[in-house]
């Protein structure tokens, strides 16, 4: 039985990361009815409020989607944040599932940390070459009876897309979509990210003025074009019971899945 990911080729690697985020897309899906009437309808004071709205809806989610649990844990800068035994059909991978929550009026790009940078990072921006260094550990290593474990890192990030009403009554705001995206690890920079003109990264949005430490942008349309399942959209239309229409994007087109509503 394979424990050990640096022994699976890129091929497999990506399976566990295209399973891990299929876990996650059904988690949410099955709570995007509750998501919806709580995100719409609970008062914030602004944009930084929302986040946290979202961050809280997140882990809801999530609490439903748990594997076999390591007794692990680490500090980060990451939302939600578990160790466990990840099941695969190499073996049993022991895995870091790393969250983290989104929430914008936008529904192109998010803005990342260099603490949540999953690989280094290179873009072009006016012409010259940027470039800037993963904060995220490829693996974190556990003692084990028989020797260390290193449980590989899989980054997940949930992004909640919606219309501010700018009113005073309920609902307050309207959340339309629901995009969950998977980066890749690491390992895999020389499929996504080869050379600063083969990337989906770009400039990220901070304040030089403010002393806020530089962030990375990731740009939806880039990376979906890389591979289209990494980025999956669950999106209200109506008429689905207040649940997203259920979806899973392929390179081949999107295939309607079956969930049991919570």
């Amino acid at each position: 039985m394979q424990q050990d990911y640096s022994a699976l080729s890129d091929v497999q690697m990506e399976k566990v990361e295209k399973q891990t985020l299929r876990t996650i897309v059904q988690a949410i899906q099955e709570y995007s009815r509750e998501a919806k009437e709580i995100f719409d309808n609970t008062w914030a004071e602004g944009g930084q409020e929302v986040i946290v709205l979202a961050e809280d809806l997140t882990r809801y989610a999530l609490e439903v989607a748990e594997i076999y649990a390591i007794n692990e844990r680490f500090a980060g800068f990451i939302d939600y944040k578990r160790v466990r035994w990840m099941p695969t059909v190499y073996g049993l991978i022991p895995q870091v599932l790393l969250c983290d929550a989104k929430a914008s009026t936008e529904n192109n790009r998010d803005t990342l940390q260099q603490s949540q940078l999953t690989m280094d990072a290179e873009y072009v921006r006016d012409g010259a070459v940027m470039k800037l260094k993963a904060g995220v550990q490829p693996h974190l290593e556990i003692e084990g009876t028989n020797g260390v474990l290193r449980a590989v890192t899989t980054s997940i990030f949930v992004h909640f897309y919606y219309r501010d009403l700018e009113t005073d009554l309920k609902p307050y705001r309207e959340l339309m979509a629901i995009y969950i995206m998977c980066l890749p690890h690491m390992r895999l920079k020389h499929i996504y990210n080869p050379s600063a003109t083969v990337s989906f990264f770009g400039k990220g949005k901070e304040s030089t003025a403010r002393g806020e430490k530089e962030r990375i942008r990731v740009y939806f349309r880039r990376l979906k074009d890389m591979c289209a399942w990494r980025l999956q959209t669950l999106e209200y239309r109506g008429g689905e019971g207040g649940y997203t229409v259920p979806l899973w994007s392929e390179q081949g087109g999107d295939a309607t899945f079956t969930f049991i509503g919570r």
